[in-house]
């Protein structure tokens, strides 16, 4: 999730903080944090280390309606008294993997400055778009990482059309502040600063090269990656020069675009690892787990640059698919990279699927920050692209949604595979049909909790949603009269425990998570009861 204020995160996740995002979903039950991702949207503490976060950094701070329960009924967004905003961006990349939409999104005052970060939508099953396709969709206050009602547009280009101009300021600690109007940073009181905010790609790991396109790094060949940066406009001659517009140089060339990193506009793992964002929206970690069995986290500040470790600490466990410690803390000890930004354990015995949970304080009165990785292998450092035949600057080709398919081989029927971003078929019409549906996508999300893909439980889970509302909009009368309230009841809780875990999941946290997923479970089987007493 990728640059701002306030996430989105962001967004996302504003970026933002995990713990205000989750004191949201309480409150909400619709809001989903990463990821991230999350650049200033706080979408980042995958948040835990993955996600989602969020109010996150670079979101906006003003939302404050009080949420109310989703409406049963509400099957395509919750219905609640929090703020609607409309949303605009570019789609950057597709997940077939996790149904998730990378899209680079413009300024949406009052909930997110503009950022690339990764979104679920709330209807996967009738979208169909393609890497570099213009979209709108509805934001609402409190949620930083879902996209409603995302539909396609078309976008006639403009010549010479330049990104608005965003307010934000420089000054240490106000980094992540993002305004669309003029005026003063909130602690210092020192005048905004204008830029023009946009993304762009730029190498991994040699950060001084960014380019407008997609394309493939021309130091070490790999995929450029997308970052949120400022554009400026400079003279080649005299670099000491930033203009907001196009213009002519004292020499009488014209001036050419430059660009300047932004806090927050890089949360690509360095390291193939995962990639949080802590809840102070400033320190940045990835875990990963190498060979020989050695848990590896490394630590960032908000420019994605090492973090030297100094007074910092942690402890890492071993952990089930619930996300219950099973063996004692252990300590890491500070690594040997270059960078002296890694701590580090070697567990021995332990072997991948391998799960963690991490606790860290970055001083030694800091409050400790949780953070559950789930580890499928392990990790690889990033290498060439897949492609080196495409030129620098030219951008790759992208599968459309509809056609993608999983990377990994068939797997046995009681493994869990992540859901692929495609046209699904329309829900059945029996009673019968609809519950034994609801099972199997109940059954799902519990094998996706087992092996870990905390950011893929929002799928079943929602779909479960959608059947059980389902059931109640055409088989109420299946069930007797005197238990019709108990049914109503337990729709609502299973809509709402649908949204919590959508939200917690991208969070990482897996205590965070397991209550959501027992009014969940609670509620199908109250449904299955209702309408097997028939």
């Amino acid at each position: 999730m990728r640059e701002v204020t306030t996430t989105k995160k962001s967004g996302v996740t504003a970026f933002l903080i995990s713990a205000a995002l989750l004191g949201l979903i309480c409150l909400s039950g619709q809001l989903r944090f990463s990821n991230p991702l999350f650049g200033s949207a706080g979408p980042e503490a995958r948040q835990s280390a993955g996600t989602t976060s969020k109010p996150a950094p670079g979101t906006a701070t003003a939302s404050g309606g009080t949420a109310t329960r989703p409406d049963a009924r509400a099957s395509n967004k919750p219905t609640n008294t929090s703020k609607e905003h409309t949303f605009r961006g570019t789609v950057e990349k597709i997940d077939a993997n996790t149904g998730m939409l990378t899209v680079s999104g413009e300024n949406v005052p009052g909930w997110m400055g503009p950022m690339t970060m990764n979104y679920h939508i709330d209807k996967p099953a009738n979208l169909a778009v393609r890497a570099g396709d213009h979209i709108t969709a509805k934001v609402y206050d409190g949620d930083f990482s879902t996209l409603h009602d995302v539909r396609g547009v078309v976008v006639k280009p403009r010549a010479n059309e330049l990104p608005p101009i965003s307010y934000v300021c420089s000054t240490p600690g106000e980094e992540s502040v993002l305004e669309d109007k003029p005026g003063k940073c909130p602690r210092s009181g020192l005048p905004l600063l204008a830029i023009r905010l946009v993304t762009v790609y730029s190498c991994l790991k040699f950060e001084s090269f960014i380019q407008e396109k997609p394309g493939v790094c021309p130091v070490d060949k790999s995929e450029l990656v997308p970052i949120t940066a400022a554009l400026y406009f400079t003279c080649k001659n005299d670099s000491a020069i930033r203009q907001l517009e196009p213009g002519t140089c004292a020499d009488g060339a014209a001036r050419i675009p430059d660009y300047v990193r932004r806090p927050h506009g890089d949360h690509n793992p360095r390291h193939g690892g995962q990639f949080f964002m802590a809840d102070d929206s400033w320190h940045h970690l990835e875990g990963t787990w190498v060979k020989p069995n050695i848990l590896r986290v490394y630590f960032y500040n908000d420019m994605t640059q090492p973090l030297a470790i100094a007074g910092f600490s942690a402890s890492a466990a071993k952990s089930d698919a619930n996300g219950k410690e099973t063996a004692a803390p252990v300590s890491l000890k500070p690594g040997r990279t270059g960078d002296g930004n890694t701590l580090e354990v070697a567990v021995p015995g332990a072997a991948p699927p391998a799960n963690f949970t991490l606790r860290v304080k970055f001083k030694p009165e800091d409050k400790e920050r949780v953070f559950d990785f789930t580890f499928a292998d392990f990790s690889h450092e990033p290498g060439p692209a897949a492609s080196t035949a495409t030129a620098a600057g030219q951008p790759q080709s992208q599968a459309p949604a509809t056609t993608a398919a999983p990377s990994t081989p068939p797997q046995q029927n009681d493994t869990y595979v992540p859901p692929v971003l495609r046209p699904e078929p329309p829900l059945p019409t029996t009673t019968p049909e609809l519950l034994a549906e609801l099972g199997k996508r109940a059954q799902t999300l519990t094998k996706a909790l087992d092996q870990g893909d905390l950011t893929g439980l929002w799928y079943p889970a929602i779909g479960a949603k959608e059947v059980a509302l389902a059931l109640e909009e055409n088989h109420l009368g299946d069930v007797p009269a005197a238990q019709r309230p108990m049914m109503a009841s337990a729709v609502r809780r299973l809509t709402m425990a649908a949204w919590q875990i959508d939200a917690a999941g991208d969070l990482g946290n897996k205590e965070r998570l397991m209550p959501f997923y027992r009014d969940f479970s609670a509620a199908i089987a109250d449904i299955e009861s209702l309408y097997a007493s028939r």
